[in-house]
């Protein structure tokens, strides 16, 4: 199969978030409709490891996780913490609901000017927490009803 790469490493969506008020609420409603286990919850990184933006300026941003995993794709609940973020945004301007999807990226940099390049503001991006890679959110509501998250992972990094 070939296909444009201008965003695409490889030809994967690796995750879809919903944004709520509550993390655990929803993992429960979610795990009883689907049968799948209720995950564990994990948090956004601390400021210092975190090193995150938002809007352009350095930011304190927080959230919980819920991840389910499946064989070909994460389903994640997130409930943002209190500060302005690109989490928080949606979810009072839209209430709960779709947040962004996934693309694993081997070069963020890259694509990052490529997706701004194309007029999607940057709203967001930071660290992970275990320190093994890095996210990027882009402003594509407009045309896709969510946001772009590129997922960068230092054992995929090629610069």
């Amino acid at each position: 199969m070939t296909f444009d790469r201008r965003l695409l490493d490889e030809d994967t969506v690796i995750q879809i978030c919903f944004v709520t008020h509550d993390a655990v609420k929803s993992a429960t409603w979610f795990s009883d409709l689907t049968g799948k286990s209720m995950p564990e919850m994990t948090f956004s990184a601390d400021h210092d490891k975190a090193q995150a933006e938002y809007r352009g300026e350095p930011a304190e941003v927080s959230c919980k996780i819920m991840m389910f995993h499946f064989g070909n794709i994460d389903l994640e609940f997130l409930e943002p913490g209190p500060e302005k973020s690109a989490w928080r945004d949606i979810l009072e301007e839209r209430g709960p609901g779709c947040h962004h999807i996934a693309i694993k990226t081997r070069n963020l940099a890259e694509r990052d000017a490529y997706l701004t390049g194309q007029g999607h503001e940057r709203l967001q991006k930071g660290e992970f927490q275990s320190g093994t890679g890095r996210y990027a959110y882009y402003d594509t509501t407009k045309e896709l009803g969510a946001l772009v998250e590129l997922l960068e992972f230092d054992r995929d990094k090629v610069k």
